[in-house]
């Protein structure tokens, strides 16, 4: 054994067995692992796809979900993040700002029915920061179309021919070339209740990001196919661009999945009764799904969504955390607002309170190991330079209903994009009313969305 291996081993027992501020006086009982090793590695990710082996669920109708920038991703149009890591974390914040920015204009004290009959959002207001995507049949025939799968947006939409400004080297929709597409006219009554104007009888619509990115271009009918399936899906209602800004890493639009009218989920309520789950790969090199409909495993623990939820979003009360096996000591205040569970943000945002004690002790945990400053939000930050392999301790998140999710280690530090072997605690601080469940945390796990019930589930092991 060598003497880095031979340390990171003491170290590992020393921390297991040491009482840390903060902390309950009991671990929790059972016998999970409450440290996790994680390997250190300075090579670039695999060019190889690893298909997941994980069997979907009886019943079901599932999409492959890839990561925009891995070798997975048959439209991917670089290998790596155009730019540093600075932009990445730039347009992670972008994304949690425009939460809050859709969150404040609905008025959160207003009561649901109120918000309810509100005029929708239909997603105007979100950043398409998500890095995960879907291949969905568009058309008849149908044409393969890569749309970023998005919990946080109700609008399903796809640039279209003929384009005024359309993204390159991705795949264009041609109506033209579809027996099923019907433009939306109008005069019709939906057109009425959510378009956004006219222009040569044709429906219109615009939608704003807040990373100044946008799509704009008229309502549709269109017919959406998944490649394994018999049947079809017509009649999806859809926005066809024509003109497109910001930048595109391999998509050509989105899938909204969010609980408004509009989106995919409640267009196909009749089909799947709003049931949909997913699962985010640990790597960028593996594939996860989308899954909608089918049997529900009996390993899945549900927390019921928040009452206060805006109608749109898909809110849980989160009530704990526990680090390497112990419960943090948190006063409840902290958990009084509810947490969105979202996939298109990358890292965990928790109120002030939770986040200090969580960083106090994280940091406790790992104190051999050199800290570094490196100005960003995430602050806890680390150089594993001269380490193979690093002992850190497991996170577990406690949501209402009994529900434990275990993160894997996969979702707990962050490598820092360009560096050798810099990782950072993948949490941050929200100070503000509401909390967000990222996705690098959500990795290998199956999240079910119930919107029937009211529910969201979540089962460890849904993908490699």
């Amino acid at each position: 054994m060598s003497s880095k291996s031979l340390l990171s081993f003491v170290i590992y027992g020393f921390l297991l067995l040491s009482p840390c501020n903060s902390l309950k006086d009991n671990a929790d009982e059972g016998t999970r692992a409450y440290f996790h090793t994680l390997k250190i590695n300075s090579l670039p990710s695999s060019e190889v796809c690893k298909e997941s082996s994980k069997a979907l669920n009886e019943g079901s109708s599932s999409l492959k979900l890839v990561h925009r920038f891995g070798p997975c991703n048959p439209h991917r149009t670089s290998t790596a993040p155009a730019s540093s890591y600075h932009e990445i974390l730039r347009r992670d914040k972008l994304r949690v700002d425009s939460i809050i920015q859709v969150r404040r204009s609905l008025n959160l004290s207003s009561s649901v029915e109120q918000m309810k009959s509100s005029v929708p959002f239909y997603g105007l207001s979100k950043i398409t920061a998500s890095d995960y995507i879907v291949n969905v049949g568009m058309g008849t025939p149908k044409k393969e179309m890569p749309l970023l799968f998005d919990t946080g947006s109700g609008l399903i939409w796809t640039q279209c021919k003929p384009c005024k400004a359309c993204y390159p080297k991705v795949p264009v929709f041609d109506p033209i070339k579809s027996a099923s597409f019907k433009g939306l006219p109008c005069s019709s009554k939906l057109c009425q209740s959510i378009g956004q104007g006219c222009s040569s009888s044709k429906c219109t619509y615009k939608t704003a990001y807040v990373d100044n990115s946008s799509s704009t271009g008229t309502w549709a009918t269109e017919t959406i196919s998944f490649s394994h399936l018999k049947y079809d899906f017509k009649n999806i209602l859809i926005g066809c661009s024509d003109q497109v800004s910001g930048d595109s890493d391999g998509e050509s639009g989105i899938m909204g999945l969010n609980r408004e009218p509009i989106s995919f989920a409640s267009q196909t309520a009749n089909i799947y009764n709003k049931l949909f789950s997913y699962c985010i790969p640990s790597t960028p090199g593996s594939t996860g799904h989308l899954t909608f409909g089918g049997k529900v495993p009996n390993d899945v623990r549900f927390s019921p969504v928040s009452k206060t939820a805006p109608y749109s979003d898909y809110d849980i009360k989160m009530t704990g955390i526990s680090v390497g096996g112990r419960k943090l000591l948190i006063d409840a205040s902290a958990f009084k607002i509810a947490s969105t569970i979202d996939s298109g943000t990358v890292f965990t945002r928790l109120p002030p309170k939770a986040y200090s004690t969580l960083r106090s002790v994280f940091r406790e945990m790992l104190k051999i190991y050199p800290l570094l400053d490196l100005d960003i939000f995430l602050d806890t930050c680390y150089d594993f330079s001269n380490y193979s392999t690093v002992a850190i301790p497991s996170i577990i998140v406690f949501f209402k209903g009994g529900v434990e999710m275990d993160i894997d280690v996969s979702g707990i530090m962050w490598r820092v994009p360009g560096s050798k072997k810099v990782y950072c605690l993948a949490f941050a601080e929200l100070d503000d009313k509401v909390s967000i469940f990222g996705n690098f945390q959500q990795k290998t796990y199956t999240v079910v969305f119930d919107g029937a019930k009211e529910r969201i589930g979540f089962a460890p092991g849904g993908c490699d």
